[in-house]
């Protein structure tokens, strides 16, 4: 399994940036042997839980939401809570004309986390992967936390299975939930490799809204909070954050089906997307040189479009819609 490198657009962003990434060099020297790795231990018997943020470099909400413990001295009223900024290096190239570029320095690190690149890693990110890998293996739970390129409604991604969604619907997030299949989704990916050790545990990313919006930070925050407080482990001083953006009353559980890649250079969606829309069995969705690439399922989704398509590279995940709300209870 390859893992394809990192690539940009040099055109300017027309995401805002409302903010900058801040200087984690006061949290490099962490407590486990590993740069910017922070291990809370209470001293009490319960979950061990990873959160982790900077999957990808530009993705600060994450880092922000760490950030907030660190410096409030949040600690677990039970088991261990280990923190983890992972591609710091790549966070330090941020550049705000070039915002995207900051998301990796070689290969996309939510993509390396499998035998195949970890038995022979030739690039950082699965350099640093390896260096984070038992933490993750030791986990009862985990909580990726990732941003996104459009202003789309915020998304909880797991593998469906009976354990991780009853989890994730006590969560009460208000926002839509994307299940699918471990080993047919991005085996590389950070949740899968946690899942692949996982017993009876939680694998979770949440992707918390657009990269660099002040909302997307509170997101990240709001959800790590109640990430701990399901656990048992939030003290009840500590109060819940509001959701970084207005729950969505039409959220709901989507399955994901498939990932496309652009096939050439001339892939084009048939108009801007964002994330969400919605196709009938047939619509057309975009075009690929000469090829008409039409939704092959009714209640068609699409998930992430990429920002600038790529030759070779995933432009968008489809999914099907199969819940059209969220238990709130």
């Amino acid at each position: 399994m390859s893992v394809p490198p990192c690539r940009f657009s040099i055109a300017e962003s027309d995401a805002p940036i409302e903010l900058l990434p801040r200087d984690l060099s006061a949290w490099q020297q962490g407590n486990c042997g590993v740069d910017y790795v922070h291990r809370l231990d209470s001293g009490h018997k319960g979950p061990e839980l990873v959160i982790q943020a900077l999957t990808h470099g530009n993705e600060i909400c994450g880092a922000n939401a760490l950030l907030w413990l660190l410096e409030n001295d949040i600690r677990p009223t039970k088991g261990a809570m280990t923190l983890i900024f992972a591609n710091v290096e790549a966070y330090k190239t941020f550049d705000p004309q070039r915002p995207f570029a900051s998301r990796c320095l070689n290969v996309d690190m939510n993509r390396v986390w499998h035998a195949s690149q970890l038995t022979k890693p030739d690039n950082h990110e699965a350099l640093r992967a390896i260096e984070l890998l038992p933490f993750i293996e030791n986990a009862d739970s985990l909580l990726d936390l990732h941003s996104t390129t459009f202003a789309v409604t915020p998304m909880l991604i797991y593998p469906d299975n009976a354990c991780n969604r009853q989890f994730a619907d006590r969560l009460a997030f208000p926002f839509p939930h994307l299940l699918y299949d471990l080993g047919s989704y991005h085996t590389g990916m950070l949740i899968s490799e946690h899942e692949r050790h996982s017993d009876g545990g939680f694998s979770l990313v949440a992707e918390c809204g657009q990269h660099f919006a002040k909302a997307t930070s509170q997101q990240a925050l709001a959800t790590t909070l109640r990430f701990l407080q399901l656990h048992g482990m939030l003290k009840d001083t500590i109060e819940l954050p509001d959701w970084g953006y207005s729950p969505d009353s039409d959220a709901g559980h989507y399955r994901i089906d498939r990932v496309l890649k652009a096939e050439s250079e001339k892939f084009r969606f048939v108009e801007l997307f964002k994330g969400f829309e919605q196709f009938d069995k047939g619509e057309l969705i975009a075009i690929d040189d000469q090829e008409l690439i039409a939704a092959p399922f009714d209640n068609c989704a699409l998930i992430m479009p990429a920002r600038v398509p790529i030759a070779g590279e995933e432009v968008v995940t489809l999914a099907e819609r199969i819940e059209t709300s969220v238990d709130k209870n």
